[in-house]
């Protein structure tokens, strides 16, 4: 432990300072876990230890980017490694629904079960990709009681909780929350600082220690948004045969921040498509809770990613004046510190900001 972070090995090598972008799809041979992720490093390291099937069927759910599938494929190369004569599987939920129908489209479907029921490890992951169907959620549910019967080990990401999904079968719902269920979280400004630090120094890539608080309090997101940025710097550093300055690095997040930076528009669309709203609800003067709600992140954003005023963003949303707006955003500000549904909404939705 350093700080506060902890790491898990996870087998396999990291990449060297030669290679190109491709080899920074999985650049470190750990998983970093900063306080908020604690519950699902020790998870997991019970999980690793083999301790108790009760951890399985373990689950991880979590927004985008927050090592959902780092650490599933991470277990299955350290699995691989460490017990080679037990049979190890890792599918996406997409792959398990395309298998089995092709297993039943060609007539050896008991076959392709007795294959899956001989995993001492099963790993399936994004559980949202089976949304809808229905008989590939009958067997993976036949499938996980079959291995839990020869208390083999299960690993399922999700976005989501998988008991309040509505895709997915009662009775899937009920097996999958009879293991344990965890939350994996974007990683906090600790432990960016720590992957960062680990990524450069993989990467033989000279950066201070200012520049690396500079990245990881300026990119408070997701791991491969971290990823794509120092990789962005390393490129131009070796082009240019320059090293990374900490000036350099304010000049490399201003840049981005004016190209990526949405418009109001923006934001309050994909706001009101993630609580499910329109546009003309978030404008209207009508104060039910989940349109209170969504009307408050909204603002809350807009102050946060553009550089409009509070008169400016009150005027776009319904004509409001500079009090409303202030005491939504606060009001949104304080929800965060204290709703972890509403912080990942929000992480969503920047998420889907920056993709556009």
């Amino acid at each position: 432990m350093l700080n506060g972070i902890l790491t898990i090995p996870l087998g396999g090598r990291s990449s060297g300072s030669a290679a190109g972008a491709e080899s920074l799809a999985h650049p470190l041979a750990e998983y970093v876990a900063g306080a908020e992720n604690r519950l699902a490093e020790g998870a997991l390291r019970a999980l690793m230890d083999r301790e108790s099937t009760c951890y399985s069927p373990l689950v991880l759910y979590g927004p985008h980017g927050a090592g959902k599938s780092h650490l599933a494929r991470g277990l299955v190369t350290w699995w691989s490694q460490r017990y080679p004569q037990e049979p190890v599987g890792c599918l996406t939920a997409a792959e398990f629904a395309r298998e089995h129908a092709a297993a039943v489209a060609q007539h050896r479907l008991e076959e392709w079960r007795e294959e899956k029921h001989a995993l001492a490890l099963f790993v399936l992951e994004d559980l949202g990709q089976m949304a809808g169907k229905r008989t590939a959620q009958h067997e993976l549910q036949h499938l996980l009681d079959a291995l839990a019967d020869r208390e083999a080990l299960v690993l399922v990401t999700a976005r989501s909780l998988p008991g309040q999904s509505a895709t997915l079968l009662p009775e899937l719902r009920s097996r999958l929350s009879g293991g344990l269920v965890v939350p994996l979280s974007l990683p906090g400004p600790a432990t960016r600082r720590a992957i960062l630090e680990r990524l450069a120094s993989v990467r033989g890539l000279a950066l201070s220690k200012r520049a690396i608080h500079s990245l990881a309090d300026s990119l408070a997101t997701n791991v491969p948004t971290l990823i794509s940025a120092l990789l962005e710097l390393e490129l131009e550093a070796r082009a240019t045969g320059q090293p990374v300055s900490s000036r350099r690095v304010r000049e490399y997040l201003t840049q981005r921040d004016s190209a990526q930076r949405p418009n109001l528009r923006q934001i309050a669309a994909l706001t009101a498509k993630h609580f499910g709203l329109s546009l003309a609800d978030l404008k209207s003067p009508q104060r039910r809770q989940p349109l209170v709600a969504g009307r408050g992140v909204a603002m809350y954003l807009a102050r946060q990613l553009t550089d409009k005023s509070f008169e400016q963003i009150g005027a776009f949303f319904g004509g409001r004046d500079h009090t409303t707006v202030l005491h939504g955003c606060r009001r949104t500000e304080s929800l965060l510190a204290r709703d972890r549904a509403l912080r990942q909404a929000v992480a969503e939705v920047r998420r889907r900001l920056h993709a556009s």
